[in-house]
């Protein structure tokens, strides 16, 4: 039972960590997917080292109005 517990806390952290890189180039499978095989705290470090896509970059730029 405590197992089972463990186990779905820990995709839990993992379905967040893929929401937080839902805006990064390898979007939110890709991070949930690198974090089963890898800790979520570690991918969330390399969330944070890395900048959002481009294409969210490029749609946060102040408009010239």
């Amino acid at each position: 039972m405590l197992f089972t517990i463990g186990v779905i806390i820990y995709l839990v952290f993992c379905l967040l960590t893929g929401l937080a890189g839902s805006q990064r180039r390898i979007g939110f499978f890709g991070t949930f997917l690198i974090s089963l095989f890898i800790t979520p705290p570690i991918m969330l470090l390399l969330l944070i080292m890395t900048g959002p896509s481009r294409r969210v970059e490029w749609h946060r730029r102040p408009s010239g109005d």
